[in-house]
């Protein structure tokens, strides 16, 4: 038996060190937590195989377990250090990769959708149609501050938190903007470098000396690589800045914002996590389900799950040009420069059926829709938070992401629903029943 002894503790610590490589440098796979149920499937497997031998049966079934059971535990005490994804998370490979929060969402006033002035038959109709958005998860619509809509489907409640991706960009955004409040930072204007002196003694590319946190929010730091999962010391050290694209070019790269969370944490002295928790969440009334560590610092560009009514509640925050609870929570001036167009032209910018990408603000999407500027924080997989300044209204977007798109059938909802939100769709039953 001893072979099997040394046999299994040698698949054991390679099978924790592959969850390891995996989950630490591959966060952004769709399943996060899949690796370690695979590799314990693997080792029941080869226990199974070894039974074929009658000897030591009763023995071989123990080892088996013993191992499996050592591997879950120790990646699932790695996932708690390490913060890599929440432990409550959905088993992967089933509907919803989401979780159930522990604290109550945003309690939002309710009203009738035609007390907010839309048709009652076109939202019914609406909803019903919905069913078969494969994707959909949540659905939340707030117009004058008042909860008109709530939908979830597949299992998902107001309770379930999902993985908005770059919709934190939006987030982190607000952060900078708290931080320059705060007098941590200067401006926008401050440069980027002299926060991270343990990189300067190194071989550096000059231009990276010239960036600034208004060029990582607004994406044009001249970034010359790929959109991806970078960190900090990656972004530092081996990725290339375009003197000549800096500050002029529109390229979308989430490891700016890696930097800019990294940036916040150097600047307050505490966690990216810890500022938003007293700064931003507390103030709104709201929590971060939970936020991805990368290799020391909060990932400023993904990896944050919220609930629906929570996120409605930070599009709030902006709708309100800062103001919240008759407060100014964030510089109504950090806002405008948020919605601030600074890129009038971009062949990244696509036309998507009823509206258009028009242009990039600090970490905010400008869209185009019947003539009407619509602010969004927009995530990987169809995450959005929608908000529509003319007609007070905020609506919350999430879907399954790690599931199949179906693009033209979900953009068509998506229009639908932009026509439902806005003024071609109110009726005079509002006026009818207000007078």
């Amino acid at each position: 038996m001893r072979k099997f002894y040394i046999t299994y503790s040698l698949l054991t610590g390679l099978f924790i060190a592959i969850s390891y490589k995996i989950k630490d440098d591959y966060f952004y796979l769709p399943y996060p937590n899949a690796i370690e149920y695979v590799l314990a499937f693997l080792l029941m497997l080869f226990t199974t195989v070894l039974l074929v031998w009658k000897k030591h049966r009763q023995k071989k079934v123990a080892l088996g377990l013993a191992s499996t059971a050592s591997l879950l535990l120790v990646v699932n005490c790695m996932n708690y250090i390490f913060e890599w994804h929440p432990l409550n998370l959905s088993l992967p490979f089933t509907e919803s990769q989401s979780f159930e929060v522990g604290h109550e969402p945003y309690t939002w006033q309710t009203a009738s959708p035609v007390s907010a002035g839309y048709n009652q038959q076109d939202i019914e109709q609406y909803l019903e149609e919905i069913d078969d958005w494969e994707r959909l998860r949540g659905l939340v619509i707030i117009k004058d501050g008042k909860l008109v809509v709530e939908k979830y489907q597949k299992g998902a409640t107001k309770y379930s938190a999902f993985n908005v991706h770059s919709v934190t960009k939006s987030i982190l955004s607000a952060l900078t903007g708290l931080t320059v409040q705060e007098s941590y930072l200067r401006s926008e204007n401050e440069f980027i470098l002299p926060y991270f002196s343990e990189y300067q003694d190194r071989a550096l590319n000059p231009s990276k000396g010239k960036l600034t946190v208004a060029h990582l929010l607004s994406m044009r730091g001249g970034f010359t690589g790929w959109d991806g999962p970078q960190n900090v010391e990656q972004v530092m050290l081996n990725e290339e800045v375009s003197e000549s694209k800096l500050g002029q070019e529109f390229k979308y790269f989430t490891g700016s914002q890696m930097v800019l969370s990294a940036m916040i944490t150097k600047a307050t002295k505490t966690s990216t996590k810890e500022f938003a928790q007293e700064k931003l969440f507390k103030p709104l009334g709201i929590q971060c389900g939970f936020w991805r560590k990368v290799d020391g610092y909060y990932a400023g560009g993904d990896e944050t799950y919220f609930t629906a009514r929570d996120l409605a509640r930070f599009g709030e925050l902006y709708l309100n040009r800062g103001k919240i609870n008759g407060v100014q929570l964030l510089d109504s001036s950090w806002v405008e420069k948020s919605f601030t167009n600074y890129t009038s032209e971009s062949k990244a910018f696509r036309t998507l059926g009823c509206y258009e990408e028009v242009g990039y603000g600090f970490s905010w999407w400008l869209l185009k829709h019947n003539g009407n500027l619509i602010y969004t924080a927009r995530g990987k997989g169809g995450q959005h938070i929608l908000i529509v300044p003319e007609q007070k209204v905020v609506a919350v977007i999430l879907q399954e992401w790690n599931m199949r798109k179906d693009f033209e059938s979900e953009n068509a909802y998506l229009c639908k629903l932009l026509s439902l939100i806005t003024k071609e769709n109110m009726r005079t039953a509002y006026y009818t029943e207000n007078e």
